[in-house]
């Protein structure tokens, strides 16, 4: 089973929020610049570089986020790496690629929850290759501070909204008005910023949450018209693309484990439907495992019978245009309350292991163990009772526990 990179909630108290405009054509020297050089160096000095982006609508601004512990800290950081060899070494060719990298928002959280949850470990260039993913930051420069009321009005009515609309808030911060102890890198003053983060699979999921937003009476008819009177200035949206290094990125899908249990119940008049003859269409899949559509189809005769009670039945079955034949045991254990079901091929005369499991209503579930050629895989059979006269079979594996395949299906009329 797959689990999610363990994560930790930036601690941070001082952010920067840098853009950078570059020359043209100067982006991709100045993030290899950072990927080989410039992180490390940085971090070896206490402060944490958190995110490295290119702005996905403006081919010459490059956007980072660095953070620090406090603001004696962030001075004592910056001190260390500008007069430091690492700087030295690399300003020249770092400078020659920027136009302008004076728009800079000191930040902090809003509060102890509102920082990223980053992977603990830093990302190297030996790291796997992260999936694409978009981060939205979205910047409020409001009339007024930043109050306890207006966190109330994002919280109670802008999040819940954004959040719905497939947008939820990753990380939430405001400005820090402390002095900026650090003149050689100069920070925007005067404003009043409230800078929140949300985060994308793809350009696609973002598009179709402004769709979603666009057709929200609250946001349009509400919450909309409130925050646009706080505002001072139309909102500020940068649609960033993480580079390869930066820790902030939308999170990887975690693999959920297929539904896979050994301890479902059922009765014992589960399998009653069966006895008697039956009519089977085929459609078995060619080829398993390797993500084929191609199906067989023939045709079967089955013929089960009930034993000691309905405790046991066996059916036998026929695949007339085949030239072999199979044998299911079914046997309820009454004190489990659970069927184990065993398939016998004449092609091998093995007994295969069994499934176990119990309907609910009209579905059955049974799951087991089994190899497919050399593989281990997960089973899975379904049985569907479709009235008295019909019923459907499937099974399907899965040799990883991320997806089921279905490979076999029966559909099963009464006969004659």
């Amino acid at each position: 089973m797959d689990h999610a990179p363990p994560t930790i909630i930036d601690t941070s108290a001082v952010i920067e929020l840098r853009q950078y405009r570059l020359h043209p054509g100067k982006r991709e020297a100045l993030i290899d610049l950072f990927d080989q050089t410039l992180v490390e160096g940085q971090e070896a000095t206490g402060m944490r570089v958190l995110g490295q982006f290119r702005d996905n609508d403006d081919a010459n601004r490059f956007v980072w986020l660095r953070g620090f512990r406090d603001l004696p800290s962030r001075v004592k950081a910056l001190g260390s790496f500008y007069g430091g060899p690492v700087w030295k070494a690399n300003r020249t060719a770092a400078n020659a690629t920027m136009v302008d990298s004076d728009d800079v928002l000191l930040l902090r959280p809003v509060d102890a929850r509102s920082g990223f949850a980053l992977p603990r470990e830093s990302r190297s260039l030996a790291s796997p290759q992260a999936a694409p993913s978009l981060v939205v930051a979205t910047i409020y420069l409001l009339s007024a501070p930043v109050d306890d009321e207006f966190i109330r009005f994002f919280e109670g009515r802008v999040t819940p909204l954004m959040a719905e609309a497939g947008a939820p808030a990753i990380a939430r911060f405001q400005t820090e008005y402390a002095k900026n102890d650090f003149t050689a890198l100069p920070v925007r003053e005067g404003e009043h910023a409230f800078v929140w983060f949300s985060s994308f699979a793809t350009a696609g999921d973002h598009d179709r949450h402004l769709v979603k937003l666009r057709e929200s009476s609250s946001w349009n008819e509400v919450v909309r018209p409130k925050l646009a009177r706080l505002l001072k200035s139309p909102a500020q949206v940068l649609r960033l693309g993480p580079t390869a290094r930066s820790l902030v990125r939308h999170p990887a899908p975690v693999p959920v484990p297929v539904p896979f249990s050994n301890e479902r119940k059922g009765d014992v008049h589960d399998f009653d439907f069966l006895a008697g003859d039956w009519n089977i269409a085929n459609l078995r899949l060619k080829v398993r495992g390797v993500r084929s559509d191609e199906w067989d189809s023939f045709p079967a005769k089955s013929h089960a019978v009930l034993h000691l009670g309905g405790v046991a039945n066996v059916d036998e079955i026929d695949f007339l245009a085949q030239g072999w034949s199979g044998m299911t045991v079914r046997a309820f254990d009454l004190e489990k309350r659970q069927w184990s079901i065993y398939w016998i091929s004449s092609k091998a005369g093995t007994l295969f292991p069994p499934v176990v499991g119990g309907f609910e209503g009209d579905r059955g579930e049974f799951y087991g163990d089994d190899r497919d050629g050399e593989h281990p895989v997960k089973v899975r059979f379904i049985w569907t009772k479709l009235g008295s006269n019909a019923a459907r079979w499937e099974q399907a594996f899965s040799a990883d526990r991320r997806a089921w395949e279905t490979n076999w299906v029966m559909e099963l009329t009464r006969g004659p």
